[in-house]
Parts: C-alpha cells; structure tokens; sequence
C-alpha cells in the first residue's frame, strides 16, 4: 500500500491539540475510556491535565496517545497493543506530532505522570566538504526519506508494515541549509529492523539526496541530478530507526565526490565537459 510524498514543514514537536487515554484495571478491564480535543483539553505544571476516579491502591495499565486525530476504537487491551496509526501523507503535522505511552502496573495516587513519546524519529543531517577536491561544486537541491512508513504501531516496538511511494521530503529553498554549511532536519515514524547481513531497500528506511554536480572533468545534465544514498542505522549493521530519538548524521564526499558508481552514488545523470 503507498501514498504520494507532498512538500514536509517541520512539526511543532511539542504541540498536542488531542489525546486518547485507555485505563485497565488489574483484572484487565477496560476501567475508562477517553477522548479530548480542542478546547475541552486542560492544561497545568506544562503538560496535559485529565482527571478520573480509580482506587487508590490498585494497580493499573494506561495507554495515551496524542495528536491522532480520532477517538481509538479498542475496548481490549489486545486490541490497544495491537492498534497502528496511518498517516495520509509524510508530512502530516497540522494536529502536532503523533505520540503514545504505554505503562503497567501504575499505582494510583493523588497524582498519575504519563510521559509521551513522539512515535518518529528525528534525522539531522548536514555536508561535510571539506575533503572535495578543490574544483568540485556540489549544491544539493532535494533530500528524501526512502522506505519511508506510513503507519506505525502505538504501543510497541514498530516495523514497517506500509510505505509511501516519495517519502518525507524538502528541496530547492528548503534544503539551502546543506549548501551554506548548515543543517536540515527530516523525519519519519518508526522502524525497526534490527541486525541484518544485508539491508533491503523495501524494509530499510534510507536518506535520498540529489544535487547538481560540476567539477573540470564532469557535469549533472540540465534537470537531472547525481544522487547519494545512504541506509539510516542505529548502529552498525543495525538498520533501525527509533521513536522519539534525534540521530545526527553527515554527508562527506570525498576527492572527486563520485566514490563509487550505482544505488548508493548514481551518476547516471553525468556527462563529460568538453573543451
């Protein structure tokens, strides 16, 4: 299942404009079930405020979610374990950023704290060129996510299970950080995929960056561009990427920027300067 990419805006990372709270009792009841949106929300001590009766004592499993838009449907647990969150489009942040907790064995009290955790991950990405070659000018005009997923799940660990066809993207004016020593943040739900010998291109999330090319010897033709491609990993050989987690990564080509020819560096969008 895909969905088109559109233009991405950065999200207010803090922002929750809904929230949805599911509490279990010890039996594993479902004790309240809420949705509140708008201006029926509270607000105290910099966090959302709700208030409910529960015995004091009791232990209790609470699930939130945030910035979804809708009311959940589960009455179970199995079911809140199981829900997925669909995004209709990469950039979809107008509500605020899509979060979830999941707490066991809460004992209640005068006082409950559920800190939310924001269900994409942050890339920093920035261009080292300092080690180019001297006549190499590379300017880059477009930064994609591929394998980018377009739902994840709320309350555990998420793989991706659906994808869109053009992830998250920026380009042209958006991306001018990268070509004036600067940086630019991308982002995209959750996924994790864990150690692997080889990473596949419909299961691993990876950056896509396409820039115009010139040095004495080649050029990118009118409207084509040379393209990097990277796989994002947790650590290496660990091609996860994780909820609520900011990872930096630079870009830095070296000598004549074109290391090598496929995937990874395409330079088919190349042709020889002639003199």
């Amino acid at each position: 299942m895909e969905a088109p990419a559109t233009r991405a805006s950065d999200p207010d990372e803090q922002r929750i404009t809904d929230f949805n709270l599911l509490i279990f009792n010890p039996q594993g009841e479902l004790e309240e079930k809420v949705f509140v949106s708008g201006r029926k929300m509270e607000y105290r001590d910099g966090g959302v405020c709700y208030r409910t009766r529960l015995l004091k004592g009791a232990s209790y499993t609470v699930l939130a979610a945030a910035n979804l838009g809708y009311e959940l449907p589960c009455r179970t647990l199995e079911e809140a374990r199981a829900a997925r969150y669909h995004m209709a489009y990469p950039d979809e942040f107008t509500p605020g950023m899509p979060m979830a907790a999941f707490r066991e064995n809460l004992e209640a009290g005068e006082k409950m704290e559920i800190p939310l955790e924001r269900l994409m991950a942050k890339v920093v990405l920035s261009v080292d060129r300092r080690t180019l070659d001297e006549d190499v000018q590379l300017v880059v005009r477009q930064v994609k996510v591929g394998c980018c997923p377009s739902s994840v799940q709320l309350f555990g660990e998420s793989t991706v299970k659906e994808r869109f066809a053009n992830g998250y993207l920026k380009d042209w004016s958006e991306v001018r950080p990268l070509n004036e020593n600067g940086s630019l943040g991308v982002y995209l739900l959750e996924n994790v995929q864990g150690k692997r010998p080889e990473p596949s291109r419909t299961e691993c999330s990876f950056i896509e960056l396409k820039m115009e090319y010139r040095s004495d010897t080649f050029q990118t033709r009118p409207g084509e561009y040379l393209v990097y491609r990277f796989f994002l990993q947790e650590n290496p050989g660990d091609y996860t990427v994780r909820r609520n987690t900011l990872y930096r990564v630079t870009v830095k080509p070296e000598g004549n920027g074109l290391g090598e020819d496929g995937w990874r560096v395409d330079q088919s969008a190349l042709q020889k300067i002639s003199y």
